[in-house]
Parts: structure tokens; sequence; C-alpha cells
């Protein structure tokens, strides 16, 4: 914790609370109110800093900064303020407001953000320390019990080395003229790099004679479409190069797949039309290599596989159908919910994978439903043991770990030179394609194992031990909002972004899994096959034929529903922060039109960093650098009276304007916030000027529209 003066620690120090008690009770002993302004603003700057967020110092300070603001407003003495968060998402609004000492009500649409919601303001502040040793202790189980039942699937070495991930490709078969009449199967490749460090170069390279033609096996191969073929296999092997000079190129870009046998180049349309009658390839997909430790040998290393681990493969395979040929019930034995394409975001089902148990290769599904009918069965255990609700917490964070192992299971995840470990299926918020892709060793002890998965559940449990107070989530619609009239003291919310990300359908990939592990722990949140979308707040008419009806009128009208639902439960003397980080001017159009339609005055905009530079959709995305907060207030007429409107001049709101855009960019340039950001920044004081009146009109008494509004304010 910084040093600070004297005269701040008087302030914010242990007796902060009885201090700003007594400033309340008589404002003369307080010297001066910039004093204490600037010191509350350090504080929390300070606060910010995130190596302060589980600071008891720091907590003890805000939660009595926020009591005193609390009361000071003529609230209930030891009654706490309430944060309501109506787009709950991932959650970091509600915590945050539990971490200072408010009490939280997040709710969701989509049962996976209730899910997370639950284990932070419900589960972890009941719990505590209590739920990470008892998820531990049953996540040992279960590796104990998937080792039992897959280990088979992933022999040893005979060396005593582990493997703890597979590298695979995709294959077409070479579609150039005439030539062989053996058929040459290429791999998808789209690097040839397994190790690019400046210590260390692994990478793969073509065998080749001495005239220089890449060697080839011959093989009879049975694909997932139920051809049987005579191929012929180009041969790899796995080298040192001494420099990125000696690495081939792969054999896929752009889509289009270059055969290194005979240099042709099968289109990427050719490529779609294999691989979709295969769901993907996935199944039929080539071994490349095989990355294993040793405890005697530092590092990762590279072989060839032989044929014990296709061997194993091929076991792995025939339980897989053999258990689907067995399962019984209505349930599918792995996801067969539908993906919808959504242009930009899943083109993976332009290649076959049209159903989410297609993403997973045999072996992978194979683990995920073991550990999904693992977490399944251990309910009545845990709730002999625990009763009904602490059992339930516990299944729902293992249930998470499963879901965590999903992420790095299936096929779309690639193999990172640079790092020697596996990626994440969702690199960004989309499905595309992936050639190559690694499976890493769910039983292993490395990244990427469900040991792995479940140590990051209980990092973040423990992590959030500091959480106190009173939290619920709910699974609830913004627009139908449970909640009675005037009970929140702060709506703080982060709606959706317009047409930037299309939530439900990428969290079908997790709620597949989740609901196969909790449908009878939660079973009003895995009710139907997939998330609900019916309703979801998003435009996405230009994405996909089934959401033509969601058009930017549909946005708009869900968006002005769910903002007046939030000035339904705020109350009057509350206030609204709605975050924002959209750069397309329609997308903010729409939002900033349902605010001062639904009866809230904007009154400040502040760009404020709240995501790492590396988040997803960060790169090339229509979202800003910085998040911006639109700080509103109950428009006060409206609020206590139905019929009261209070009328705006049009000729008095455009001489204001430009006055008070003035005002505000200098004050934005010293602070380093400038571009998009800074533009966006105006738009707090800019509608301030508009949104403070019911209507605003024209001389001959026409309505000025909010869209004709900002065409000023842009250009301003």
């Amino acid at each position: 914790m910084k040093k600070w003066s004297n005269n701040y620690l008087n302030l914010l120090g242990s007796e902060s609370y009885d201090r700003f008690i007594e400033f309340h009770n008589d404002p003369n002993k307080l010297e001066s109110n910039e004093e204490l302004r600037h010191a509350l603003l350090d504080f929390i700057a300070d606060f910010a800093d995130w190596d302060n967020s589980t600071s008891e110092e720091y907590l003890e300070t805000s939660r009595a900064l926020t009591q005193a603001a609390h009361e000071s407003l003529g609230r209930a003495p030891q009654s706490k303020p309430l944060v309501v968060d109506p787009f709950t998402g991932g959650g970091s609004i509600p915590l945050e407001a539990l971490r200072v000492g408010a009490d939280a009500y997040a709710s969701d649409l989509n049962p996976i953000p209730v899910l997370l919601n639950k284990v932070i303001l419900e589960y972890i502040p009941k719990h505590g320390q209590d739920l990470a040793d008892q998820v531990r202790k049953w996540a040992d189980w279960m590796k104990y019990e998937l080792g039992n039942e897959l280990s088979q699937f992933y022999p040893e070495d005979t060396d005593g080395a582990t493997p703890i991930a597979y590298i695979w490709a995709r294959t077409i078969i070479s579609e150039a003229p005439g030539g062989s009449k053996t058929a040459v199967e290429v791999p998808l490749l789209s690097s040839m790099w397994l190790a690019n460090k400046s210590e260390r170069r692994q990478a793969f390279r073509w065998v080749r004679d001495k005239h220089g033609t890449v060697k080839t096996n011959i093989v009879e191969k049975t694909y997932a479409d139920g051809r049987s073929l005579r191929i012929a296999v180009p041969v790899l092997e796995i080298f040192s190069p001494s420099s990125a000079e000696q690495i081939e190129p792969g054999t896929s870009r752009g889509g289009a797949a270059t055969c290194p046998v005979t240099g042709f180049t099968t289109s990427v349309e050719s490529v779609r039309r294999q691989l979709d009658g295969r769901s993907g390839g996935a199944s039929d997909a080539r071994l490349l290599a095989v990355v294993t430790t040793n405890p005697t040998i530092a590092g990762r290393h590279y072989r060839s596989p032989c044929e014990k681990d296709i061997e194993a493969v091929r076991g792995a395979s025939d339980e897989f159908r053999a258990q689907t040929l067995a399962h019984k019930g209505s349930e599918a034995f792995v996801p067969n919910g539908q993906l919808n394409h959504l242009r930009g975001f899943f083109n993976v089902v332009l290649y076959g994978m049209k159903r989410w148990g297609d993403l997973f290769a045999p072996r992978q599904a194979l683990a995920m439903v073991t550990l999904a009918r693992l977490v399944r069965d251990l309910r009545i255990k845990l709730i002999e043991v625990y009763g009904v609700e602490f059992a339930s917490a516990i299944q729902t964070c293992l249930a998470i770990g499963v879901d965590r192992q999903a992420d790095s299971l299936s096929s779309l995840t690639r193999w990172q030179p640079s790092r020697e470990t596996g990626s994440n299926t969702f690199g960004r918020q989309a499905l595309p394609m992936v050639w190559d892709y690694v499976e890493p060793v769910p039983i292993s002890h490395s990244a990427g194992s469900f040991g792995n998965a479940v140590d990051w559940i209980i990092s973040v449990i423990e992590g959030n031990l500091c959480v106190q107070g009173n939290g619920q989530s709910e699974m609830a619609s913004a627009t139908k909002h449970p909640l009675p009239d005037d009970i929140a003291d702060a709506i703080f919310t982060d709606p959706p972004y317009y047409s930037a990300i299309p939530y439900a359908d990428l969290s079908d990939f997790f709620y597949s899994w989740l609901r196969k592990s909790l449908q009878e722990a939660h079973q009003s949140l895995f009710a139907s096959d997939l998330s609900p979308k019916e309703d979801e707040c998003v435009s996405l008419s230009h994405r996909a034929a089934m959401y033509r009806h969601k058009n930017s009128a549909w946005f708009e009208e869900m968006m002005t529903r769910a903002c007046a639902e939030a000035r339904r439960i705020d109350k009057p003397t509350g206030i609204g922060v709605f975050v924002f980080a959209n750069k397309e001017t329609s997308g903010w159009e729409a939002m900033l039109g349902a605010l001062v339609s639904s009866g809230w005055i904007v009154t400040a905009s502040w760009p404020i960093d709240t995501e790492m530079g590396s988040r997803l959709r960060a790169r090339n995305s229509a979202t800003l650098a910085s998040s911006v907060h639109l700080v509103c207030r109950p428009r006060k007429a409206e609020k206590e009276s139905s019929e009261d409107e209070t009328v705006g001049d049009w000729r008095e709101v455009l001489q204001e304007l430009p006055r008070r855009i003035h005002e505000w960019m200098p004050r934005l340039a010293n602070e380093g916030v400038v571009g998009a950001d800074a533009i966006f920044a105006c738009l707090g004081p800019a509608l301030e000027v508009f949104s403070k009146y019911s209507r605003v009109e024209k001389a001959n008494g026409e309505a000025v529209t909010l869209k004709e509004y900002l065409v000023f304010v842009w250009a301003a």
C-alpha cells in the first residue's frame, strides 16, 4: 500500500467511516471539499490497481466509504445500497459491488452467466474456503476415476516419457488432374513449426528422395463418409532447424490446400465440399506428432506417432462407438444441438460441423462424456454427505471445470509453437476453422488437462474469499425484470453491443456440456436443448436468415424496454451507468435512443480502460479501446409523474451544444483521452443538453428526434 500523507490517512485511514459521518453531521468541520474530493479520487485510482483488489486495508476503507455515502443520502442506518445489473454477463459488476460493500442483484437471459454468478455471488460468500476444499477433494476423485477409465487410450512411452498432447491435421484428397492412379492425401497444415523459441526449435519437414520428390506411403484408409480408398500419404519427419529459412510453408493458405507431392492447389470450395461430407474431418484426421514430457529431461519433446499411438486412438474410437450404441434415454449421448451459420462467426458450419458434438474427435468426445457423467453421478453421493444446497455448489464448480476442459479439448484448438502449449477453442468470440489442431491429454498433469481446468476454478474461489454481503443471481429478461419499482440505488450494466457479438449462440458450446452435467441440479436453467435466443437483445439480421427480424429497429425496441425497466426499478434519487464500447455510430444511436426515450438523462460519459489489450475481439474489432460509461439519472418529471413534461427549445439546445463540448475537450486531452475514445466521451455532456427534456421542439412545434440531434453532435 502506498505511503499517504498524514492528512490523507486522516481522511481515508481506519477512522474513515467515523470521519465521513462527522463531516455529514457537521460539514463545517471539513476544511476543504476539494481536499476530500481529490483524496477520494486518489483512493479510487489506487484501489483500481489489481494488486490492491484483495487488500484488507483497501477493502475496509472502500466499504466504509460506501456505507457513509449511502447513509449520507438519508438511507436507513446499517442498510446497504443495492446495485442491480440486468445484463450481468460475466459478472464483474455485481462482484465489484459486493467487494465494496453493496448488495448485488445479477440477472441475465442466458443461463451461463446466471450460473457463473451463482458461484461468485452466492456460493463463495456463503461457503468460503470450504467450497474450495471440497471442490479440490472431489476433483481429485474425478481425476482418479477418469484415469481408471481412459488411461489405456493415452499410453505412456516405453522410456518413461508421458504424452501430454497430440497434434493432428485434417486431410483432403488432392484434386490434381491426371497423374498417378493412387490418390494423394494432403494433411492441412497452417504451419510446420512445433517449437519456435530462441533456445530451441522443432518443426516438421517433408521426407524427400534423392530427386527432391516428397516420399509417400501407400495405405488403405476408410473415411468418415464411408469411402475406403487406397491413398498415398506424404511422409513427414520432425527435425531441429538452425534457422527459420529452413522451414517450408504449410499446405493450407486462405482455405485452399496445396499438395506437397504434386504441387497442385485444391480450391477452398473443394476443401469445404470434401470436409462437409465428413462432419469437419476430425474423426478421420491424421496424427502428426506426439508431445511428451520426461521426468529426467527438462522441456517438451516431440516424436512421430508409432503404432501404439494409432492403436490407442482406434481403441478410443471403438469404445466411443460402443457407448454411443449402448446409450439409452431421450438425451443425445453427445451434444447434438444445431450450430447456426452466423456469417463472420461460425464458419465451421461450411465445413460440415453442424452439431455441437461435431467439434470433438471421437477420443475427445469420449473424455468429455465421461467427465460429464462423473459430475452427474456424483450428485447423489454429495447430497448424502453435504445436503442439497452445498452439493449443488460443489457439483456446479466441478461442471464448470468440465466446461473449461471442453474449451481446450475440441478440434478447434491450435498448437502455439512460441509457447509450446495448446490454445483454447475461443481465442476470440467466434468459431473459425482450424486445420491442424492439438489434443491435450485430459488425464495428464500439464496444461489442457482436467486437473489444470479445475485448478483454475479453485483459484477463482480462493481469490474471491474476501467477497462479502448479499448477492443474488437469477435468470430473467432485462425487458421484464422481476424486481419491484424504486428498489435499486444504482443500475450499473454493460448491455449487448448492438451487432458485435452473438452471445447466446456462442454460449451454446458451454451450455451443451453443462446441461449434460447439471440438468438435475439446475432444472430451470437447463430446461431447453440450447440457450434462449428469441428475446436476446442483439442485432443479427445481417448474420443469419433465422435472425432476420433482429434488425436495428428490433434492437432499439428491445433496448428501450430494458432501459425503461431499469428506470422503473431505480429509485428517483438513484443513478444509472450504462457501459458501451462500439465504434459504429448506428450502435450508439440505437443505445442512446433507448436511454433517452425510456426516461433517462445522460449527465456524463467517461472512457475507462476496463479490458486487456489482448481481450477477445480486441484485434480488428468494432469495439473502442476504452469502455465508455454513460452516467444517467432518472428524468425527474417522468419518474414522479407520468403527466408532467419538460419541453426544450431547439434553438437553445443548439446554442448550448458546442459550448458544452468545447468545455469538455481540454479536460479529456489533459487526461490522455484521444481519438475515437474522446469523441464518444463527449456524448455525456452533449446528451445532457438534449435528454434533460422530455421533448425538444422546433419553432413550429415539431418534435426533434434524437437522430436529428446526433447529426449535430457528430459534427460538433
